[in-house]
């Protein structure tokens, strides 16, 4: 069973540098700082977006295919719906750092954002509404103050939903309570927050919506994925144990989240034969622990026999990957979700050939019309050569056009409850943009496939189409990678 004790706080602050490596920790909580950072931002210009044509869907299985701008309800005149619903507006909020470390994080998933609604705005609105975003700018690790960024954008602004929020586990907490119990829906291709019924199940958290990759899911690809390089390392003689080719071990921080993760894989890993087998499993137990002491549990693994390591977050990976090679012990390096900065600009040639998951979003490279319009958009609001197509951006650019498509479908007669069941209904959703979503009442994540992404010279490569729980693991080319990773 597993334990659902509260994590110390140290620990559960920890947990936020599965999402940037070493952020400091937040200033003292200062109140005029949410007020002085609540105003709304200043529009960006519109940008005219080609919708392309639509994929034929005769040899798929059904499924709806949204290309934003297209579709939509009309002919009942708009009223004022639902509170941040006017005849000719629709409010919206979001949630994220704009100053200090994780600025790098919180701008380009801000700016996504804003310039999804500038191109909707272009082309009308949703069904004649204009959208307006209202930014509120918090700590990523200070609790009082991200549910006090929350309040502001309910009760000060009235904003009729919230989006894309980029907090940490543990500051989020509240501010989630809060907008549930004021029924106010989350919507976000982008997901890490919230307490850990929240990520796994939504029982507790009915008005938020992820689309993002499901855990279970998630689990079973790492799995076959591991198994697979493993397999094509032994091949190679690359293993340093080559008699037990499926000796692995896992590495995570010592939260809720990552422990169960790791508690998973070692279940269905081990399901798969005897063969397979977990003979190390290691926690670190507070960020510095991930520097200070991150060689000892790599020593643990690798007197412990293993081939290979799956971590359940980029930290661990990329200090894990860094302490590995210090001790000349090479193996194959799963990750969840390292597609970032912080593991590519701070880890370096230790790195080369780690895997990790792009959470159910898309690559770039795709060619769909939904594509081409989030590469214009990015391309027209990045003039300062930001590289967009990364977790953030694809994540929150999902996050909206889930919005715009359930908005759209409920025309005159918006309100905050119908557009959560239909965004918890979503059967065969096809963004173009990442993999299908399907929710249901009892499971408001949304994707069952991710592509494999690998770490190689300081960037990430796309070394799989989309992958499925006990699919085939086809490895695809991509020029420049580290190939097999040995």
């Amino acid at each position: 069973m597993i334990s659902r004790t509260r994590t110390p706080r140290a620990a559960i602050v920890a947990f936020s540098m599965a999402i940037a490596v070493l952020l400091p920790s937040c200033a003292l909580f200062q109140p005029r700082r949410v007020a002085i950072n609540s105003q709304v931002t200043q529009t960006l210009p519109p940008l005219p977006v080609s919708t392309g044509r639509v994929p034929s869907s005769s040899t798929v299985a059904p499924r709806t295919i949204f290309v934003p701008g297209k579709g939509g309800r009309t002919g009942k005149v708009n009223y004022a719906s639902a509170p941040g619903v006017t005849a000719g507006e629709i409010k919206i909020g979001i949630i994220v750092p704009m100053d200090g470390p994780a600025a790098e994080l919180g701008r380009p998933l801000y700016r996504t954002t804003q310039a999804y609604v500038n191109v909707l705005n272009a082309r009308g609105g949703i069904n004649g509404r204009k959208v307006r975003l209202f930014l509120q700018t918090a700590c990523i690790n200070c609790e009082a103050e991200v549910l006090l960024a929350a309040k502001a954008l309910v009760e000060q602004k009235g904003v009729f939903a919230v989006v894309n929020a980029y907090m940490n586990t543990y500051s989020f907490g509240a501010a989630m309570k809060y907008l549930n119990e004021k029924k106010v829906p989350l919507i976000q291709g982008w997901t890490g927050v919230g307490e850990e019924s929240v990520t796994w199940s939504n029982a507790q958290t009915p008005w938020s919506v992820y689309y993002t990759i499901r855990n279970d899911e998630a689990v079973g690809i790492w799995v076959d994925w591991m198994s697979t390089v493993n397999a094509k390392w032994q091949a190679a003689g690359k293993l340093p144990n080559p008699q037990h080719p499926y000796w692995v071990g896992t590495v995570a921080l010592d939260v809720s989240q990552d422990r169960r993760r790791s508690i998973e894989f070692k279940k269905v890993w081990e399901s798969k034969g005897a063969d397979h087998k977990v003979v190390s499993q290691q926690y670190v137990a507070a960020e510095e622990e991930a520097i200070t002491r991150m060689d000892s549990f790599i020593a643990a693994m690798k007197d412990a026999k293993a081939n290979a390591v799956f971590s359940a977050s980029n930290i661990t990976m990329v200090f894990g990957m860094q302490a590995a090679a210090r001790q000349t012990w090479k193996v194959p390096w799963v990750s969840k979700s390292a597609w970032g900065r912080a593991a590519t600009d701070n880890c370096g040639p230790p790195c080369d050939g780690g895997y990790t998951d792009n959470n159910g979003w898309g690559w770039a490279g795709v060619d769909t019309p939904q594509m081409r319009q989030y590469l214009a958009a990015m391309r027209a609001y990045y003039p300062d050569g930001v590289k967009y197509a990364d977790a953030q951006t694809l994540g929150g650019w999902i996050g909206m056009m889930a919005f715009e498509y359930a908005a759209t479908q409920l025309g005159a007669d918006l309100t905050r409850k119908d557009l959560i069941d239909v965004l918890g209904n979503l059967k065969g959703f096809d963004t173009g943009v990442g993999a299908q979503i399907n929710t249901s009442p009892t499971d408001h994540l949304g994707m069952g496939q991710f592509m494999m992404l690998q770490i190689c010279n300081n960037a990430f490569y796309r070394v799989s189409d989309w992958l499925s729980p006990g699919g085939a693991m086809k490895r695809v080319s991509s020029k420049g990678d580290c190939g097999w990773g040995y």
